[in-house]
Parts: C-alpha cells; structure tokens; sequence
C-alpha cells in the first residue's frame, strides 16, 4: 500500500504541508509547492527538462498550509454522484488552493509525459503524490496515468499498487497495466492479469488483443495465440488491421508462416505497417518474389512506401531475384526521396555484395551521405565474401584510420563471411585481432569463430574456443554441430555427447540443434539414435516445426525406414514445399518411383509452389524406376509449363535416366546438344551407365571425353578404371591405373560403417585397425569362395545346356 508522510512544522512559524510517498523505489518526501507557474517550456517535443528545474526552483512561493479535505468530512470523489459529480469536486477541491496548485492541478498530465519521457522518475513519483494528497490517485483518469507512467518507466510492483487501490478499472487500466508487464517481457504476467480481466468480464478492445498477442512470441505460447485467434474472430476484430498485424506477427515468430498469410491474404485493408511486415517476413523466410509482390499491392493501394519499406524489399531480394529488379527498386527509391537514408543504402550495398555486384555495392557506399558501422562491415563482408583480400585489407585499415571502433557485432559478421567462403586466412587475422581487443570471450564472436573453424574442418580448434566461451548458449552449440556434419562416426559420437552435455547444462535444443543432430543420424544411417532424437523432439515440442520435421523425414529415408518417413509426413499438421520435396525424395531413393509420381502429383493439386529440388526428385525416381517416358515428359514440361529452367543437375538426370533405359547413343546427343557439353558431370553420369549397361564402345567415348575435361580428378580415373574392369577388358583397366600413379593423382581414401546394437564400426579399404579384422577377412575370404563356386557352377551349367 501507498502511505503518505505528512510533517507539519510549529505552528509559530506558520503551517507548511509536505508529502511523501513510499514505492519500489524508495520513500520521496519533498515539498510539493515548489512547482512553476508556468510551463509551457517543459514540452516533450522540446528539450527535456530535469525535475530539479521543477522541484527545486526559487521563483515560487510554497503551497499555503491547507489539508487536503478541510472542511468536507473527508468527502471525496467517489463520494460525489450524479453527471456533474467531477465538475462538483473539483470546484469544492480548488476553492482550496492557490493559483500556483490550481495551475498544477490543471496541468499535471502533461507533466507526467515530461516524466515519461524524460525517463525522470523523481518528477512522476513527486506529481503521484501531489495527486494523493488531494485524493485523486484511485480514479479511473488518474489511476490511469500513474499505471502508464511506473510502466513506462519499468517500475510494475508500483504499477500493480496504483493499479491494486484503484476502486474503479475500466479496460485502459487493465491494458496499460498488461502493456507495462509486456515492455519488461514477463509474459507469465501478461497471460495472468488478461485471465484476471476476463474473469471480472472487463471488455477486451483491439488494443487489448493486440498487445497480449505481442505476448505470444515463441513456439509455446503459440497455442495461447490460436485460442486468442479465434476469440478476435469471435468478437469482430479479424478486420482490424492493427489485430491482425499482430496475428500476422504472433504466427510468424511462432514458426507458422503459412497462418501468417493467410491472416495477410484475408485482411481487406492493408495499412503501411501491416506492407512492412509482411515484406519483411517474407524476406527473412526467402521468399523474394512474395515480397516484391507485396511491395507492388502496397504501391497500387495508394500508400506512399518509406525507408523502412525499402529496406526491407531491398533485403528480400536474394539469388533468386534478378538483379535488374533490384536495380528498378533502387530507383524508385531514388524518387520517393528514400535514397539518402541509411538504412536504405546499407541494404543495397547487402544485396549487390550477395549478387556478386562488388563495384554497385562500391558506388552505393561511396553515394552514403552518411556511414555507420554497419555499412563498413558490410563491404568489407563483402570484399572477403568475393575473394577480394587486397581490398578487404585496404578496407579495414581505411576504417582503422576512420576512428570508428569495431564492435563485437561487426566482428561476428566479418567471421561469418570467412566462414561461408572457408577463408581461413582472414578468419586467423581477425580472431587475432579480436583477442588483441578483448572481445574474444564475446558470445556472438565466440559462435562465429567456433563456425568458421567447424566448417573449415578445425574441430580441434572450435572445441578449444567453444571450451573457452563464458557463456555458452545453443547458438554457439549449434555452431560446432555444423562441424560435425558429415563426420566419421567416431565425431557423430562426440556430438551425441556434446548434446548430452548441452541438456545437464539445462540449455534447451532448438529447432537447428535438432535438425543438424537429425542430420548427422541420416548421414550415419544411425536409425536408433534418430528414433532417439524423434523421441526428445515430441518431448520438447518440436514437432510443430517444420523445418524439423523435415528433417525426421529425411533421417528415416536414409536410414532405410520409409514406412516411418511416410507415417511422419502425412502426421504433420503444417507441411511446406520442403516437406514434399523430401517425402518424394524418399521414394525416389527406395526406387518406388510410381508412389513419386503419385505424391508429386497430390503436391500440384494442394497447389503448392515446384521447385528445382523437387523436379530433380522426380527426374531420380523416373531413373531409378526406369520409368523413362514419365521423365521425357517432365524434362520437357519443366520450363515452359512449370517455369523453370534446367540445371545441370536435371541434365545430369536425364543422362542417367536415358542411359538406364539403353538409350545410350541418345544420351550421347543430349549432352552434346545441351549447354553443358563441356562439363565433366555429364560424361561422368554417362561412363557410370555405361559401366551398368556393360556397354564398353559407348563406355570407351565417354571415358575419353571425361578425362579430357578432368585430367586431375582421381574418382573420374577410378570410374573408368571400374568400368573396364567390369567389362572384362583388365588391361585398359592396368593401363588407366598407370596414367593416373604417373600423374600421381591420388584418391581419397573411402570408408564404409555399419550400425550394429548401437554402436557404428567403420570400415576403410585394406584397413585391419578393427579388433575382429581377423574374423571379418576370414568371412569375406569364405563369402568370396562361395561367390566363385556359384559363378563357375552356372557358366558350366550354360555350357552343358548349350550342347
């Protein structure tokens, strides 16, 4: 409870009334007379003043010794009925005062947003108890204010007070109330005081839902955020655009995009936030195209887009949007006075460096009026990203010499440039520079350099940086997991412990944790640490995700279980292009090409968007299922009926389908004809079905064209060399082995595991390092015997037939 400090000196020198009042933040007691008569200076669009120039001034005179309720009997507002109730007070009330008082009677809201916004607590703590010593702090109006000002200025436990002795609430009370526990991100009390509310049947506004739906910011308040969906449509608000921006934003962070758009898509009317969003979201999602296409509806509704709006359209356009775009989106830009911005220019020197566009990037950062850090780092980014190092060095000195100090951020972006080229060399100067800075035991700096040495194959050293963070968080976990990937099974091991140590650590997994440990199973064809991870992931929620759900299909397709990836798909509530592309794959992969066919076709009916993967998919399961025709007529279809161009890995496919289905001299034309004539992966495909079809004429072509092209690639000798031998014809296969110890082209060494009662044993070729080697060779020895009786049997068999 609030408790007032009234002192009243000797009355020999005259009676003067002070206040105080008791709050989270200590006991103010000051005199409340000090007030000036005017204040029009203390505007919050003006500067902000200090509440010792209020507080402390000299120029007024003291409030008059007068208690706040003589001469009524402690009447009060709340006392007071009828319409002109306020009216009826406050006359009784400023009989009372002085003009000072009534001028700060007057005046107090406005001072409470100098307080507000001045971050000037002492002010608002001094004017809270001017209220109360009139009695005014429980009303509806003032209570009002006082909640506003403690949340504001972060102070609930004084908010909650105000809040608690107020007699009257009305729906800006509970709002405020909840907007003030949402600003310091206690969401438990957020959800608490709206049950409350709706409890003691206090009506919800649009501003209500929209800030509780502010609330419902992770993947497990989500289903607080669909009850709260349906309870907007129920009471009218799913046309209020300020609603449904925040549906759209309460779905997108809760990993459910697609209810995010259709909330978009069914909005009838758009306002220049709701534009922002939605193309901010589907930039951050790679959907380029979406975001230019909401970029035209906003212009065509007649709204005037600013530079937030160009940021982010500028930022969406990835790879996959031609850069001319671009270049059309910089000039409008240019004409809606949006270019000078800074955020604008940095956004376009981002997008050229990710086109390659090293000199565009170049002249939009010498076109800034002004640089911030962030542009400085996206070049130098961008430099180091292309190769560039002369000009990355060049760069950095320059912003060296500049003065502007590098910030752990910046470093954390630069290491993540070396580490999607694996430029190792730059990464070792920076993490140099870093510890010369001090920043190295930086979180974000600390993850990026454990990513950079993960992914340049320096586990050693990522353990040792990981092993050195101070704070350790799933991201800079998730980060050593990506040097895991594609591992032996002895370091798929590891990150097993790794994950193990994560969870007594009490950090929790998220949806990447569990799709790079998915990832690493398939990649093992580790089926029971997958069913394991299957397991965690349904304990801890994950399974709404889609991403991770993807990533389940996948594992149990490589694993061997296709039943299981197929239960998977068809039981997840939200699937995305992703997930079809990897049921398909599945099927292509087990060689049951006609369930390919049938899945992709149910894809086209439930209109989802084709891609190249999912062509690709559908092109291997033809080959594999020698299900030629289908795959002609998908190959032909793909540009003009679905819109995509072929790459060379749909080429590729179709050699292989083609040469699967004995039409070889076919396959030998379309590489020809193709626009990857000169490239070795065609005439390798087709030397590996050559060597299936036992064709050695065609064989023999094909393997002279690839090592034309590839002179110092091992694995195209090691084909050819199969290829012969397979064929029968040993001494081209002797030969071919020659040329390649003569040009000392060396393959790498390959390497085979099997899974057996949860552990993997690994195998390299003419490797006896296993401790059962001795029994292992003693029953290939035997399998092989049994292999040549077999073989030796039948031919005397055909023989003896033949006669």
């Amino acid at each position: 409870m609030f408790t007032l400090d009234i002192t009243t000196p000797a009355p020999a020198t005259g009676i003067h009334t002070g206040t105080g009042i008791a709050t989270d933040s200590g006991v103010i007691t000051r005199s409340l007379s000090l007030v000036p008569r005017s204040y029009s200076f203390f505007s919050p669009f003006k500067a902000k003043p200090d509440s010792s120039e209020i507080l402390n001034s000299s120029v007024f005179p003291p409030l008059k010794a007068t208690p706040a309720y003589a001469g009524y009997n402690s009447y009060s507002w709340h006392n007071v009925q009828g319409p002109y109730s306020k009216t009826a007070h406050f006359s009784m009330v400023s009989c009372h005062l002085n003009s000072d008082q009534t001028r700060l009677f007057n005046d107090w809201p406005q001072l409470l947003q100098v307080s507000i916004g001045s971050g000037d607590l002492m002010l608002g703590q001094a004017i809270h108890a001017f209220l109360a010593k009139l009695g005014y702090q429980n009303d509806e109006f003032r209570g009002n204010n006082l909640v506003n000002l403690y949340g504001k200025l972060n102070k609930l436990g004084d908010a909650q007070r105000v809040f608690d002795e107020m007699l009257v609430r009305n729906t800006i009370t509970w709002t405020t109330l909840i907007k003030g526990y949402l600003q310091v991100n206690d969401v438990e009390s957020v959800f608490r005081i709206a049950r409350e509310m709706y409890w003691v049947e206090k009506e919800f506004n649009e501003h209500t839902c929209s800030i509780i739906l502010q609330a419902c910011d992770s993947l497990e308040n989500l289903v607080r955020g669909e009850q709260l969906h349906g309870f907007v449509i129920k009471r009218g608000f799913d046309e209020d655009v300020f609603v449904c921006t925040s549906l759209i934003s309460m779905y997108s962070r809760g990993g459910d995009f697609s209810a995010a758009e259709e909330v978009y898509s069914n909005l009838h009317y758009k306002d220049l936030r709701c534009f922002n969003l939605m193309i901010s979201e589907y930039g951050k999602t790679g959907r380029g195209a979406k975001a230019i296409g909401a970029f035209l509806y906003l212009l065509g509704s007649g709204l005037e887009p600013n530079d937030y709006t160009f940021t982010n359209v500028i930022s969406a356009c990835n790879n996959d949007i031609d850069v001319e775009v671009v270049r059309v989106l910089h000039g409008i830009c240019i004409k809606c006075g949006c270019g000078d911005k800074i955020s604008v220019g940095n956004a376009l020197v981002s997008v050229y460096i990710k086109h390659g566009m090293i000199e565009e990037a170049e002249k939009s950062f010498c076109g800034m009026g002004e640089k911030n850090l962030f542009s400085w780092t996206a070049l130098l980014s961008g430099y180091v990203k292309n190769g560039n190092d002369k000009k990355a060095l060049k760069g950095f000195s320059k912003f060296l010499e500049i003065g502007i100090d590098f910030d752990p951020c910046s470093f954390a972006v630069l290491l993540d440039s070396c580490s999607e080229c694996k430029n190792l060399e730059w990464g070792l100067q920076i993490h140099g520079f870093v510890v010369k800075l001090g920043h190295v035991h930086d979180i974000r700096v600390g993850t990026a350099l454990i990513d950079l040495y993960a992914k340049c194959r320096k586990l050693q050293s990522a353990r040792l940086v990981f092993g050195g963070l101070l704070g350790r968080n799933i991201a800079s976990f998730n980060a050593i997991l990506s040097g895991f990937m594609g591992a032996d099974g002895d370091n798929e091991e590891d990150a097993m412990i790794l994950f193990s140590q994560l969870r007594l650590a009490n950090i929790k997994p998220d949806s990447v944790t569990f799709t790079r440990l998915l990832s690493l199973s398939a990649d093992q064809a580790s089926l029971v640490k997958g069913k394991c991870l299957h397991a965690d992931i349904t304990k801890t929620g994950f399974e709404a995700d889609t991403s991770v759900g993807n990533a389940v299909i996948t594992m149990y397709a490589k694993c061997g279980s296709i039943a299981d990836a197929y239960q998977y798909f068809n039981s997840m509530n939200c699937v995305d292009s992703i997930s079809w592309n990897a049921i398909i794959s599945a099927h292509a992969l087990h060689g049951q090409g006609g369930k390919a066919l049938i899945l992709f076709e149910e894809m086209k009916k439930e209109e989802f968007v084709l891609d190249e993967i999912t062509i690709l998919s559908v092109l291997q399961a033809c080959s594999y299922s020698g299900l030629s025709e289908d795959g002609f007529c998908l190959f032909n279809d793909m540009e003009l009926k679905y819109g995509i161009k072929p790459k060379i890995e749909h080429f590729a496919c179709m050699v292989d389908l083609l040469g699967r289905a004995g039409y070889l001299s076919e396959a030998m034309n379309f590489i020809n004809k193709s626009p990857f004539s000169g490239s070795p992966l065609l005439w390798r495909t087709l030397v590996h079905v050559c060597k299936l079809r036992g064709d050695s004429n065609f064989g023999r072509i094909a393997s002279k064209h690839l090592l034309d092209l590839a002179p110092e690639e091992a694995g195209s000798y090691m084909l050819v060399s199969n290829m012969y031998a397979g064929g029968g014809m040993l001494n081209e296969a002797a030969r071919v082995r020659t040329v390649m110890n003569d040009l000392k082209v060396s393959k790498e060494v390959g390497c085979s595991w099997i899974e057996i009662d949860n552990k993997v044993h690994q195998f390299v070729a003419s490797d006896k390092g296993h401790p059962e080697s001795k029994e292992i060779y003693e029953k290939l020895d035997l399998l092989k015997s049994e292999m040549i009786q077999t073989i030796v049997h039948r031919r005397t068999s055909a023989a003896t037939s033949s006669t």
